[in-house]
């Protein structure tokens, strides 16, 4: 039988946002469209220090019970220059139970294939706090 995986907290990120856009109903369904101003990207513990870049946006579909599908893309930028893509997916939604908000965190580093960051799997709980999402980002081991 395999071993359950273990979480590991490994960074926190705070995602500023501008107000959300609502593009209305579509074929995909209720679609918003949130832009993404900046932020930044810290490990817990020391080292990786990134600023999350403007441009990015957290791409949603509203679904007929109020769930939300995340699809955010954003940059950040480390200390050094060098660039991390960050692709987050999942889910938000309230119920009886209370908030439910997390989503899978992959990354892509420019410099290149040995980065830590690209050879692990990545889970996080998300906060919506008035104009950012914070995340715990949970390395899966």
């Amino acid at each position: 039988m395999p071993d359950t995986p273990a979480l590991y907290p490994s960074y926190l990120l705070r995602v500023e946002l501008d107000e959300t856009r609502d593009l209305g109903s579509t074929r995909a369904g209720h679609r918003r469209i949130t832009p993404i101003l900046g932020g930044w990207m810290r490990e817990m513990g020391g080292g990786l220090r990134a600023r999350v870049l403007p441009g990015g946006a957290d791409r949603q579909v509203v679904r007929i019970d109020g769930t939300v599908d995340i699809d955010a893309r954003y940059t950040a930028e480390r200390d050094d220059g060098s660039l991390i893509e960050i692709h987050a997916t999942g889910i938000r939604r309230t119920d009886a139970a209370g908030l439910y908000f997390r989503v899978m965190v992959r990354f892509e580093c420019s410099d290149g294939e040995g980065d830590p960051l690209q050879n692990a799997l990545y889970i996080a709980d998300g906060i919506r706090a008035e104009a950012a999402v914070l995340h715990t980002v949970y390395r899966v081991g």
